[in-house]
């Protein structure tokens, strides 16, 4: 296991660069944890029975003892290195909740392939260490069991009790040491005590905060700043999510408006061009034009929940914080929600989904059939953003000519890692590696939402429909020195919103108010004249314009968020919280923690108030409240 954490530090990731930045503060921790991770399944249980026994051990009985434990010290360096690798891959441990979303034999498709063919650590070297450590050892360790000789008994048991439990010194000097620095313990972990914590964590899932009142009343104080709207309260102490409205809707007028939401895969506003308008070559020309379109409305300063797409998913239909540790899609499964196609089925929408990706892959497929009327998975479209929306968009003009408004939820997936250019023509970045292919994906998604856009601008009720243009989540490319990794810097979490459509109560032009996907479902639901209890935790963008004070999360190990005009994200490579003008420095480049550490305690106080709050809500199912099921249909794949 010592030899596998140093070939883990040497080697690149697989995108390139280091896999940690400083690898001599983690390495010596990284290996004395692994004494940890042995001792606890091997050598602990064996030593105690060893203590306890009194009689002679038979040679036959001692042999199939050591066998017993070079068993199960073989499954602990397996897991080991299966855990290594998932953290050069994916910046997360192995665990049980990780096994249960990807575990579809579907999930691995060309892609995956592609970037165990490209691995900068060495093309199949992480299948290698996989399946020859666990072959020497065994095989070292059979020899030495089938050659050992009796040792003697040491009568003496504090003295034996003091040899066996010596190895466990070290580790849990260095534990006690970084009480307080959990994310070096998350970062070196041995993956058996991972899996121990989380198994153990199942049984306090849904715990009651003890301070749950407490929690709840900032909560809802909290929200009323960030909303300014004061025509709500929160009726259910058990769950404070819930509010209700106190004055009625604006009222609607003229025939229902139809909504197209699109919903663009890893579309990092770093990559931008009507964000960024210090590039010199955007990658998005089409929604350039579509932001500064008189009918359109942005913001230069909306923030995603980060990866994965699920998070993404969740926050913008759900308006629900993920949960810090699992998928709700997958995890939260029994945990009812208000979402935004269900609701709008309720007032007479039809609502449908169009996606060439596995709705399998992170567990969204029984939340699609709740939520819709049909989805289409497209499994014949190999992952081209370009088929996927030419249907839908015939699907589209279908629905447009029915009797009833719809919402249209159509998902690309095309710019996602390794970022392969689609079709030729929109290469514009010959440059090697993922940060510069990203550009020639984003250009060709740019393209095919044109494309949607401009088939359907002619139909007649085209005047009469909002188009949500949004990015689920960004991705960590290497511009603060991370790849691939959960963070909370602006390129892991800032996406594009814009809203384009002829409606009277929609502002027009960039809004630097600070938004997040947790805004998407109160905000349509206000232009659509729908106010009605909810358990939503975003705010009506067409509320009172003032700046919204706060947002923060905690989410896979990742803590950041926004108060004021700052932005404020702990590194996690080292544990500092770092703190940026978000106005005047969008991309984070200078740090100023040093004249605003009040700013990283109001933010750090709240990520942790929230997420103790929301996952006891998921956990416990204390959301909304349980509503009769919308039956739908199976699923419409087209092949």
């Amino acid at each position: 296991m010592a030899a596998q954490e140093i070939l883990l530090f040497a080697r690149p990731t697989p995108y390139g660069g280091a896999y940690a930045e400083r690898w001599y503060r983690y390495l010596p921790y990284a290996i004395s944890y692994n004494v940890l991770g042995v001792m606890a399944v091997s050598a602990i249980p064996l030593v105690g029975w060893w203590l306890w026994h009194k009689r002679p051990v038979r040679p036959g009985v001692a042999r199939a003892i050591h066998c017993i434990q070079l068993g199960l010290l073989t499954l602990t360096v397996m897991l080991d290195q299966a855990d290594n690798e998932l953290m050069r891959f994916m910046g997360t441990h192995l665990s049980l909740g990780l096994l249960q979303t990807y575990h579809k034999v579907n999930a691995w498709g060309t892609d995956m392939l592609h970037i165990f063919g490209t691995d900068r650590g060495g093309p199949g070297l992480p299948f290698l260490f996989l399946f020859a450590a666990p072959v020497v050892l065994w095989w070292v360790g059979w020899r030495l069991i089938r050659k050992a000789s009796p040792l003697p008994r040491l009568w003496f048991p504090p003295v034996a009790l003091a040899a066996g439990l010596l190895p466990l010194a070290l580790p849990t000097i260095a534990y006690d040491y970084l009480h307080g620095k959990q994310f070096v313990w998350r970062q070196t972990r041995p993956a058996v005590l991972g899996i121990y914590a989380e198994v153990k964590g199942d049984f306090s899932r849904g715990r009651r905060p003890a301070d749950f009142a407490r929690l709840a009343q900032e909560y809802q104080v909290r929200w009323f700043g960030n909303s300014g709207d004061s025509s709500w309260k929160f009726t259910d102490p058990e769950r404070p999510l819930v509010r209700v409205p106190t004055a009625a809707a604006a009222p609607a007028r003229g025939a229902p408006w139809n909504v197209i939401y699109i919903q663009l895969e890893t579309f990092r506003a770093w990559n931008t061009g009507f964000l960024r308008p210090d590039l010199p070559n955007s990658p998005t020309p089409f929604l350039d034009r579509l932001a500064r379109d008189t009918s359109s409305t942005f913001w230069r300063r909306h923030l995603s929940m980060g990866p994965p797409t699920v998070s993404g998913v969740m926050a913008a239909l759900c308006s629900v914080k993920p949960h810090s540790s699992f998928n709700i899609t997958s995890t939260f499964t029994y945990t009812s929600l208000e979402c935004l196609p269900s609701v709008l089925r309720r007032h007479g929408y039809v609502a449908e989904s169009f996606t060439g990706s596995d709705p399998d892959w992170d567990g969204e497929k029984n939340w699609l059939r709740l939520w819709y009327d049909q989805y289409h998975y497209y499994e014949d479209s190999d992952d081209s953003d370009r088929v996927v929306f030419r249907r839908a968009a015939q699907r589209i003009r279908e629905l447009g000519g029915g009797p009833r408004p719809f919402f249209a939820a159509v998902t690309s997936i095309s710019n996602h890692y390794p970022f392969r250019s689609r079709e030729a023509e929109f290469t514009i970045n010959q440059t090697k590696g993922p940060e510069h292919a990203i550009n020639n994906t984003m250009r060709y998604t740019d393209d095919v939402v044109r494309e949607l856009i401009e088939s359907l601008r002619h139909e007649p009720w085209f005047g009469r429909t909002l188009i949500i243009v949004v990015g689920d989540h960004g991705y960590e490319l290497g511009e603060h020195g991370r790849k691939g990794q959960h963070t909370g810097w602006r390129e892991s979490v800032w996406v594009p919103l814009i809203i384009y459509g002829a409606h009277p109560r929609l502002p027009r032009g960039a809004q630097d108010r600070l938004a997040t996907l947790l805004d998407l479902t109160p905000t349509v639901t206000d232009l659509l004249g729908i106010r009605e209890p909810n358990p939503w935790m975003g705010v009506s963008l067409l509320g009172p314009g003032g700046p919204r004070p706060s947002f923060a999360l905690s989410h896979w190990g990742a803590i950041w968020g926004d108060l004021g005009r700052f932005s404020m994200v702990v590194n996690p490579v080292n544990g500092k919280p770092l703190v940026y003008d978000a106005l005047e420095d969008p991309l984070q480049q200078t740090d100023i923690s040093a004249a605003h550490p009040e700013i990283v305690e109001a933010v750090r106080n709240q990520a942790e108030e929230e997420r103790e709050l929301v996952n006891y809500l998921l956990e416990a199912n204390r959301v909304w409240q349980s509503s009769p099921t919308i039956s739908a249909p199976e699923a419409t794949a087209q092949r």
